[in-house]
This record gives C-alpha cells, structure tokens and sequence, in this order.
C-alpha cells in the first residue's frame, strides 16, 4: 500500500485508525462497503476495526461489508469468525486463489 492511498482515503472520510491498527473501505454507489484493507497490529484491534466500520455503515444505510482475501492468509478464519459468508473462491491470473466474503448488513 502506498502512502497516497491512505491520503485518498482519509479525504473521502474512508480510513479508520485506532490505536493498534487501521481500516481503509469505499463505499459504493451500490450501498456496499468495501474493505480495502484492515490491518490490525494488535490483538483485538481487528474485531474493534470492524466495529467501527459497522457502525458508520448503519450510518450510510450500506446493505453489506464485502472483501477479497487471499486463501493462504489466516485472516480467513477471522472473517468466518466474525459472522461473514464466503461468497466463492477466485483464481487470479497469476495462479493466486481469492475468497470473497460478504457481511449482511
């Protein structure tokens, strides 16, 4: 991720940042919010990103979270954990293989 990015978003009001860890979404024209990235360098920073973004989504009346998570990454388990639906499985074209989950909102 590069620094503009985060610039991008903040400007938008699309970046989240806590003490322990950062969420950067988009909200689309759809009522979806998108999850770019959350990164969380802490233990439960994650579970209180997604707090956050939950309620600024009730805010924008958004109809559902929705992210792409590469299949090798633990942060899968998370996302199930945390009440998402893996909608399907992805191959890029680079070979990598990609869940989408989706939050109901």
């Amino acid at each position: 991720m590069i620094f503009q990015a985060l610039i991008e978003s903040a400007g938008k009001g699309e970046l989240i940042l806590i003490n322990g860890g950062f969420c950067r979404w988009h909200f689309r024209k759809n009522k979806q919010i998108t999850i770019l990235e959350i990164i969380s360098l802490k233990k439960g920073a994650g579970s209180q990103l997604l707090g956050v973004l939950k309620f600024r989504a009730r805010e924008l009346k958004a109809t559902s979270l929705f992210c792409k998570c590469p299949v090798s990454l633990p942060a899968n388990d998370w996302y199930l954990r945390k009440g998402f639906i893996k909608e399907k499985k992805e191959i890029l074209k680079n070979g990598t293989e990609v869940n989408h989950w989706r939050y109901r909102l």
